[in-house]
């Protein structure tokens, strides 16, 4: 399930586009027609009602957009002075793409879970949570990369599973307790002054 892409092979020329295939290893891992994305298939297995295109579209949009954040992150690492401000930007401008694809993904999920304000909330939105899991897929991923040349890749990723098998599980956990009413998402008030002066 987490044999993740050694190459993404994503149409870059704008990023707010989204892509065409992400192709991994040959094999398309997400497909914008009919929703296949293996990221997070064992995470919305879990999930007490159906999944519609309403919410794979930002789940998908979400994983390429935090796909070519890491790859940015990766290049600012090697970059020249020179160079750095331009990749800070195109990093700054991706992680806010991603905090409103989370957004969007839990307006989602607020629709389809009422919400009783007398329970207690979970400590993080299940947008959040996905996107955690959409971060944790991809270092697997790179983890993996590293297994034929470092001896102690194979235990990394050994490790980087087992989380991932946490989140999941507490993902489905979350849900559940979403659907019965025994807990609520957070408030949806969020005040980010992400780059906003005065902050």
């Amino acid at each position: 399930m987490t044999k993740m892409p050694a190459q993404l092979d994503l149409d870059t020329s704008e990023y707010g586009q989204d892509p065409q295939t992400v192709m991994i290893q040959g094999k398309c891992c997400l497909d914008p027609i009919n929703g296949q994305h293996e990221w997070c298939e064992d995470a919305l297995a879990g999930m007490p009602f159906p999944r519609s295109p309403k919410l794979l579209e930002p789940l998908n949009r979400l994983y390429a957009n935090n796909s070519w954040q890491w790859d940015a992150e990766d290049r600012v690492r090697r970059a020249g002075d020179g160079e750095i401000p331009a990749i800070k930007r195109e990093i700054d401008e991706l992680n806010c793409r991603r905090h409103e694809l989370i957004e969007q993904v839990d307006r989602i999920f607020d629709a389809a879970w009422g919400a009783d304000q007398d329970v207690p909330p979970l400590t993080e939105s299940i947008g959040s949570a996905l996107d955690r899991l959409s971060v944790e897929t991809l270092r697997i991923m790179h983890a993996e990369q590293l297994v034929e040349d470092d001896a102690g890749a194979v235990e990394r990723v050994a490790i980087l599973r087992r989380q991932r098998d946490d989140l999941v599980w507490s993902i489905a956990v979350a849900c559940e307790d979403l659907a019965s009413g025994r807990r609520r998402t957070p408030r949806p008030e969020r005040m980010k002054l992400y780059g906003k002066p005065g902050r």
